[in-house]
């Protein structure tokens, strides 16, 4: 999708977000668990508190207090196969209408799905905040099967678990459950993560993930701990209970160290460790990069914005940071992943660590839209004044992400050669904000560092 497609799809959907959300199951019952969207004036769109590791905290005490039998109950692990990829594009249309979402808003999540998928019937653009609310409120169907069956069950996304009650048959439930997901949604249930377990079953696996590494209590700490630095919440309730914070930059690190073997731990327990790191003095970024490298596998982003933090404290090691980065970049399987390159490449596009042209002589930049996009930036922070002026009768073979970014580096150029520049440009450009954005750019001219350096927003 391209930057205005991003920008219309979510506006759009926030639009449909409160009739949505008024459609799906109450939260409070903890079935339809993740993505619950909250209004308000934050930029927050899904409410706090509703992560995987607080999903695995809530299936801790599945069983629930008043059956002191309820653990013994068999129980159901499932979740659909391809989840996203195969959701259809009517039942898309049905689900929005069925909501009584606005019109306008409607047609225009409508046309863009339908764009940006090649106009095939069936799939939603992957990865974004849009698309994760649309993708929660087509399984309302789904949700409400369940529970009109009578059955306990709690859902994460396309992840099922579901205590079978007394006087009926676990392979029914399963049946009906794949039955009405084949013939109302075109979806199928992988059938290598269905299991049969119990109650008490997914009570202790829930516990153990969450107890890999710390303990339900010091994971909550450090939840504690962001939510104050992010200051995700107006009037967070845990305030008290971490005034004084147990945490260190070294204790943190020190457990990284303990755990070995990382491809076993719940990936929420490296992102608190890292997100809390953030808001630590002492940040060893030498020792996060020669132990823990293979973080970058799992949870760039957050690895990569501990850098970021690292280099803003005194005695940031910047040379050898810089050179193991880049030689990161070469090695497999990092070199083999299209996100790990791009965040890694975001360190020298943010200002994390400098950028010397001559270092890169010998890298791909056309591996990817984002290391295109990179490779503009690049030049424009090393003044690379040379390329953009060649690049000025070549626009017109870039692409609709490529041309936003090399008109935003161009600003290299001197105040009117870059005016000349620009409207040379903008008829080239097919966005509905071309002309928005081309007055932006003259009013920003000559604060390329700044605006690629601006503090990164949390989602």
């Amino acid at each position: 999708m391209t930057a205005s497609d991003n920008v219309i799809y979510l506006a759009a959907l926030l639009d449909c977000a409160p009739a949505l959300e008024a459609a799906r199951l109450p939260k409070d019952d903890n079935e339809a668990f993740a993505y619950r969207y909250t209004a308000g004036d934050s930029f927050r769109v899904f409410e706090s508190g509703r992560g995987y590791h607080q999903w695995l905290a809530h299936l801790s005490s599945f069983g629930g207090p008043d059956n002191p039998f309820a653990e013994d109950r068999p129980a159901i692990m499932t979740d659909i196969s391809d989840f996203y990829q195969r959701i259809y594009f009517h039942r898309i249309e049905n689900v929005l209408e069925d909501a009584g979402c606005p019109g306008g808003p409607r047609e225009l999540v409508k046309k863009i799905i339908k764009t940006t998928r090649a106009r095939q019937s069936y799939g939603l653009p992957v990865g974004s905040t849009a698309s994760r609310l649309l993708a929660e409120c087509l399984l309302i169907d789904t949700d409400m099967l369940l529970k009109n069956m009578g059955v306990k069950f709690s859902r994460y996304v396309d992840d099922f678990r579901i205590s079978v009650p007394v006087g009926m048959e676990a392979h029914s439930i399963l049946c009906r459950l794949a039955e009405h997901l084949m013939v109302t949604e075109g979806l199928s249930l992988n059938v290598s993560k269905t299991k049969l377990v119990t109650v008490k079953e997914i009570e202790r696996s829930s516990k153990s993930r969450l107890q890999d590494v710390f303990t339900h209590a010091e994971m909550e700490k450090m939840r504690s701990f962001i939510t104050l630095s992010y200051g995700e919440d107006e009037e967070p309730a845990d305030e008290d209970m971490i005034g004084n914070p147990f945490l260190t930059a070294e204790f943190l690190l020190d457990r990284l160290d303990e755990i070995g073997d990382k491809k076993g731990v719940d990936l929420s327990v490296f992102k608190a460790v890292l997100r809390t790191l953030r808001f630590l003095p002492g940040i060893d970024a030498e020792r996060l990069l020669e132990r823990h490298a293979e973080l970058l596998y799992y949870v760039p982003r957050e690895f990569c914005l501990v850098l970021n933090a690292a280099a803003k404290q005194e005695d940031f090691p910047t040379d050898s940071v810089r050179s193991r980065v880049i030689e990161l970049l070469g090695m497999s399987p990092y070199t083999d992943l299209a996100f790990v390159r791009s965040w890694l490449l975001n360190l020298f596009v943010d200002g994390t660590l400098p950028v010397n042209l001559a270092e890169w002589q010998n890298y791909d930049f056309n591996r990817s839209v984002v290391e295109r996009r990179a490779n503009f930036f690049f030049r424009g922070l090393a003044n690379d004044r040379a390329y953009f002026r060649a690049l000025k009768t070549q626009l017109g073979a870039l692409s609709e992400w490529d041309k936003p970014a090399a008109l935003l580096a161009a600003m290299c150029l001197p105040f009117d050669e870059y005016k000349n520049w620009l409207a040379v440009a903008q008829p080239q450009l097919t966005t509905p904000f071309a002309s928005t954005y081309v007055g932006w750019l003259k009013a920003s001219h000559g604060n390329l560092p700044a605006l690629l350096s601006d503090p990164h927003v949390d989602s």
